[in-house]
């Protein structure tokens, strides 16, 4: 004896429209979350960091925001470490009107803004991921 559940195929569309939802939610996430760290970026002398934040990409596992290399070392801070010179033989920078020569430089380390992660939260709070799925809940039938 076999039963016969009706709406099964609709459901089934539904489960998967459920499944497939985090494409759109996760890219609005992430745009908004690029938007966001550009606007609370540490603008510096340049404001390239500021400018540099973008999605790369957005799949159904992960969407992923890029920015220029040096943005993690001021989102997470660095430790102490030394700096050698090692492409002409000393440093060279400027320091109160003085320009310094140096073969190396004592570097004490940096504490990190975390301005990204504030970012995505504050983009997590902003963005109404409940009606991306129920949107896709309701086209799938």
């Amino acid at each position: 004896m076999t039963t016969n559940l009706k709406g099964a195929d609709d459901l089934k569309a539904r489960l998967r429209a459920m499944r497939l939802s985090f494409k759109p939610m996760g890219k609005d996430w992430a745009t908004e979350t690029a938007n966001q760290s550009n606007r609370t970026a540490p603008h510096g002398a340049t404001g390239r960091l500021a400018r540099s934040h973008k999605v790369k990409s957005a799949t159904q596992r992960r969407a992923t925001v890029v920015a220029i290399f040096y943005g993690l070392f001021v989102n997470r801070g660095t430790k102490a470490h030394t700096i050698n010179a090692k492409r002409a033989p000393s440093l060279i920078f400027n320091v109160g009107g003085r320009t310094i020569f140096a073969k190396k430089v004592n570097h004490r380390g940096i504490r990190g803004t975390r301005y990204v992660d504030r970012a995505a939260q504050a983009a997590l709070r902003k963005h109404v991921s409940l009606q991306a799925l129920i949107d896709a809940w309701n086209r799938a039938a």
